[in-house]
């Protein structure tokens, strides 16, 4: 006779007062959980705060720099203009002023550019020339400046009041006009006009509680985002917060400084050459939640918490404070009776064995970047880091460098198959492999790759091109009277050598060995021409030092980026070249461009100045058994002419015209 037992739950045995406790203990623990929940979003509300005040602080400080950049750029382009002029202005010009009112005058000339010039001679006499109209003649502070050119031979950037315009900003320029000798002979000055919507920033949609202010040197407010508050000095329009700026040093870096005062949110930005302050100003009480709260989405979701937290807590309790039977079973008359129905939980363990890539440290990987050679690490097929040099010798560049694997880049799967079994029988691998270049072209490369015990699924390859390892006809003696001694590089006689030695080794009879280090260096190939732009109007507003500064710079990046290729070598001046025998035509340009692109990143700084650097690069198709040196060497200048020409820093394809074959 089955029986059976009904296991509705029942109250504990016990007094009555412990259900007054398990119901008082309840409701403190909801009581907990609400203030808990009121303190979370009384926090949350500080954090979306701080977090706020850090976006705000970090957007507002790369705005206030980017607009200092702009404000720069527009002054140092007219300036390079000007410089410019006067270095075309003779010095017989001094004494024909009416030279230079007649190219004021004329349509099309670049003198148009400025509303007057002024010339400066050390007697003291000035000569003024306008494009149309009355000429402006300079003021006190204006002869000052022109004093200042000609007495110290450094450039000048002055302000030129006019109250009654109140559209546009006056600059007064000011550069020495040197003779033959260096001497200085003068001073040639300008008036620059600008329009005061240009200089300040656009904005995509207006905000009440955002000003923009340009100030002079003695805090005079020169351009305004609020028309009203030009001319007025910075301490009037800064209010309340007059005392927290006058406690400031009066310069500014060049770099941006931003501080708080209470909602106000002030960066300023300084311009070195006319030393100005970019100000950027922001109320920050509109964007702050402290005072507007929190939207209704957040705090659904806290009472949503609070209700779940609240119904978790009193189950554990009721369920710690009035355990139930156990399911184990009852004793009925004496008898013990099992359940009829027992909820049997089994715990399952999940399989969590599966192999998971490996994480590569940031330490390491640029630790492993930094190897001057071109190395990958691979694993199961996929190239997981490789250095630079890498990209560089199959002409991989950008992303198509992050996505590479074996089996795109090794000629054949039975060649591949191989190097996998030399791997899981001897741990490493050396021997020749053809491996497919990003133009399509496939390359002898010698292979070094060896695998770890200890994770057998990853290996680690250095490549380098075999005929890189042999030189048909080396350096004569005395190699450093062959070295460039500023950069350390190879000079020009040396680079010459090396393209006759170019066209000896690639003459010589073919080895019958592939996997031999001695082989024929290709006929085919390129030659890489690179100049650096304005590098002479770089040493003339920095210094010489900075110039070779710049020069050893572009050597050293040459060097890392052409080392497993081919050879490097300072021609003289600002002039480089490369020869990549067995580089294509459309491998070498994406070098060529990479080198541009890394060269403007670089942005040196002098003088607490960035200055941005650019080069121009050539590049031809050369044939060693075809093409003599000073040919090919001719025709790359010649495309790096091309690259100027068209804009700088870019890179140019020339032509060689066909020379007879040479003989040996």
């Amino acid at each position: 006779m089955n029986r059976k037992i009904s296991f509705a739950k029942q109250p504990p045995d016990g007094s009555q007062s412990s259900w007054y406790g398990l119901r008082a203990a309840v409701c403190v623990t909801v009581a907990l959980v609400v203030t808990a929940m009121a303190l979370c979003g009384f926090f949350l509300v500080r954090v979306f705060d701080a977090r706020t005040q850090e976006r705000l602080v970090a957007f507002q400080s790369l705005e206030a720099d980017l607009w200092a950049r702009m404000l720069t750029a527009r002054v140092e382009a007219h300036q390079r203009l000007l410089t410019s002029i006067a270095q075309g202005v003779h010095t017989s010009l001094l004494d024909k002023p009416e030279v230079l009112d007649a190219l004021m005058q004329q349509d099309g000339s670049m003198l148009r550019l400025f509303e007057s010039l002024h010339v400066a001679l050390p007697t003291g006499s000035i000569s003024n020339h306008g494009a149309v109209g009355a000429v402006a003649e300079v003021d006190t502070p204006g002869l000052d400046a022109l004093r200042r050119t000609i007495a110290d031979g450094k450039p000048t950037v002055s302000f030129v009041q006019s109250v009654e315009d109140a559209q546009h900003l006056r600059m007064l320029l000011s550069v020495p006009i040197r003779r033959t000798d260096g001497s200085v002979s003068g001073a040639l000055a300008a008036i620059v006009k600008l329009p005061l919507a240009a200089l300040m920033p656009e904005l995509v949609e207006p905000d009440q509680g955002l000003q923009y202010m340009l100030l002079d040197s003695e805090g005079l407010v020169l351009a305004h985002s609020d028309a009203t508050q030009r001319w007025k000095n910075v301490s009037d329009v800064m209010g309340v917060h007059a005392s927290d700026w006058k406690a400031l040093s009066k310069p500014s870096s060049p770099n941006a400084d931003t501080r708080i005062w209470g909602e106000l949110l002030a960066t300023r930005v300084g311009l070195p050459l006319p030393q100005w302050q970019a100000v950027v100003l922001r109320d920050m009480s509109a964007d702050k939640q402290m005072d507007q709260g929190l939207p209704l989405k957040v705090w659904a979701g806290l009472g949503g918490g609070a209700l779940l937290l609240t119904l978790l807590a009193g189950w554990m309790l009721w369920g710690w404070l009035a355990p139930w039977p156990k399911k184990t079973g009852l004793k009925v008359h004496g008898v013990q009776v099992q359940p009829e129905h027992e909820d049997v939980f089994e715990a399952q363990e999940q399989d969590t064995s599966s192999a998971q890539p490996q994480i590569i440290q940031a330490g390491a990987m640029a630790m492993f970047e930094g190897v001057p050679s071109a190395m990958l690490l691979e694993q199961d097929g996929q190239v997981i880091v490789a250095t630079p040099l890498v990209a560089v010798m199959l002409g991989y560049f950008g992303q198509d460098a992050d996505q590479l694997t074996l089996a795109q880049l090794v000629e054949s799967p039975g060649a591949l198959s191989t190097v996998r079994q030399a791997l899981e029988e001897l741990g490493s691998y050396e021997g020749a492999l053809q491996l497919r270049k990003k133009d399509g072209d496939w390359v002898l490369v010698k292979v070094l790759a060896w695998s770890s015990s200890q994770l057998p699924s990853a290996t680690l390859w250095r490549l380098h091109l075999p005929w890189r390892q042999q030189r048909g006809a080396p350096l004569p003696a005395d190699a450093h009277v062959w070295r460039d001694g500023l950069t350390g590089l190879p000079n020009r006689e040396a680079f010459m050598w090396e393209l006759q030695s170019w066209v000896f080794d690639s003459m010589q009879p073919v080895k019958s060995d592939p996997s031999s280090a001695m082989v024929r260096v290709p006929s085919q190939g390129c030659l890489l021409f690179a100049d650096v732009d304005h590098l002479g109007m770089m040493n003339e507003v920095t210094s010489r030092e900075m110039g070779n500064k710049i020069l050893r710079h572009i050597g050293r990046l040459l060097a890392s980026q052409t080392q497993p290729l081919g050879s490097l070598a300072r021609l003289g001046g600002d002039e480089f070249a490369v020869m990549l025998p067995g580089i294509s035509l459309a491998h070498v340009q994406g070098l060529g461009q990479a080198l541009c692109d890394a060269v403007w990143r670089w942005q040196p700084s002098w003088g607490g100045e960035r200055h941005w650097v650019s080069i121009s690069i050539g590049v031809v198709a050369v044939d060693a058994q075809r093409h003599t040196p000073e040919q090919a060497l001719r025709a790359a200048d010649m495309a790096c002419y091309e690259a100027k020409r068209r804009g700088r820093c870019q890179v140019a394809v020339g032509q060689i015209t066909a020379h007879p074959t040479l003989e040996v």
